[in-house]
């Protein structure tokens, strides 16, 4: 173990003599940079609260995700219970380590969201949430500090290049045909399929010290849980599946049910739990009966199954909102 990786686990063991008494907490905040939290976030921005906000909030998460398991393949670094058995495992991860998807994605996310409110306070609560989170995943054992901070650094860098990008990119594709649209989000699915399938095929050739699986079983694992699968293609096949359904669910709900998500805060909040009860039922029901193996088919169903929850997210649910009155159309511009 290298003098750096050693001090990151010191640091963790120092913090660990504080569990169980914080884990709960840990857990909690930990939590707060997970996919189920970001669903819940994302769902509540978009039917609730202003479209566009949503959208943003969903296109920077997914832009992150996907870059942070890119990185992760380029690292292939290992977590610190994967190497340390002294170090407790409050939490359980498959992926590589470096850089850490929580760092990331929060100080992407929390940035964009504290831009678009363009309050000091929402810097200051930005800030403190991504120190929070990225600490909670020191003290559970599966980050090495300097993880923390490339999370920190990549995130700072997408969200500078979403807040220059997406404006351009809106302008471009504002004018053009729906079917032109659609076909770009499917075109840009196609190029993001590519990359990141060389660079997986790149560390072909490279494995990873069989200790570090060895080691991450010893730790409990849920029932059907892996130790370790860091190559797996199935969260960059979410993303893809995600993007191309929300990009295409855009340019239909733009066309076919433009909605106002404000209205009495009664409506706002059922329409949230009408539309995640559905949600997580396409998320969950079609994960039970699409067919998982051989490999290939598995992926182009998890595509496919993500596609619809894409879709259901912008298009479909604003469709129903608006057909049973849970949702006014949006007014017309100008």
């Amino acid at each position: 173990m290298d003098a750096v990786s050693q001090w990151g686990v010191n640091l963790t063991l120092t913090l660990q003599r504080l569990s169980p008494g914080l884990d709960g907490i840990m857990r909690f905040l930990s939590f707060l940079g997970r996919e189920e939290f970001f669903l819940i976030l994302v769902t509540f921005l978009y039917w609730c609260v202003d479209t566009a906000w949503g959208m943003q909030a969903l296109g920077i998460l997914l832009l992150s995700d996907y870059t942070n398991g890119l990185t992760k393949w380029v690292f292939h670094a290992p977590r610190p219970y994967w190497i340390d058995p002294r170090v407790k495992t409050l939490s359980t991860e498959a992926s590589y380590g470096i850089p850490s998807g929580h760092a990331q994605t929060g100080t992407a996310l929390w940035g964009l969201l504290a831009t678009i409110v363009k309050k000091p306070w929402a810097w200051a609560a930005a800030a403190a949430l991504v120190f929070a989170i990225s600490l909670s995943r020191l003290y559970l054992g599966v980050h090495f500090p300097h993880d923390v901070i490339a999370g920190w650094l990549i995130g700072g860098l997408i969200l500078s290049a979403y807040l220059w990008i997406q404006p351009r990119a809106i302008r471009w594709l504002h004018p053009r045909p729906a079917a032109f649209q659609v076909a770009a989000a499917l075109a840009l699915t196609c190029i993001m399929l590519g990359l990141a399938l060389a660079v997986r095929a790149a560390l072909a050739g490279v494995t990873d010290p069989p200790s570090w699986d060895t080691q991450a079983a010893a730790h409990p694992l849920a029932a059907g849980e892996r130790a370790t699968d860091p190559r797996s293609l199935d969260g960059v096949v979410t993303v893809l599946g995600v993007l191309f359904g929300a990009g295409a669910g855009l340019v239909l709900m733009r066309r076919y049910a433009p909605f106002d998500p404000r209205g009495p805060w009664s409506k706002r909040l059922t329409r949230l739990v009408v539309g995640l009860v559905v949600l997580v039922g396409l998320r969950v029901g079609l994960g039970a009966i699409f067919p998982q193996e051989p490999l290939a088919v598995g992926l182009l169903f998890r595509c496919m199954r993500y596609t619809v929850v894409g879709l259901w997210t912008i298009w479909l649910a604003p469709w129903v909102f608006l057909r049973v009155g849970l949702a006014a159309r949006a007014p017309s511009p100008g």
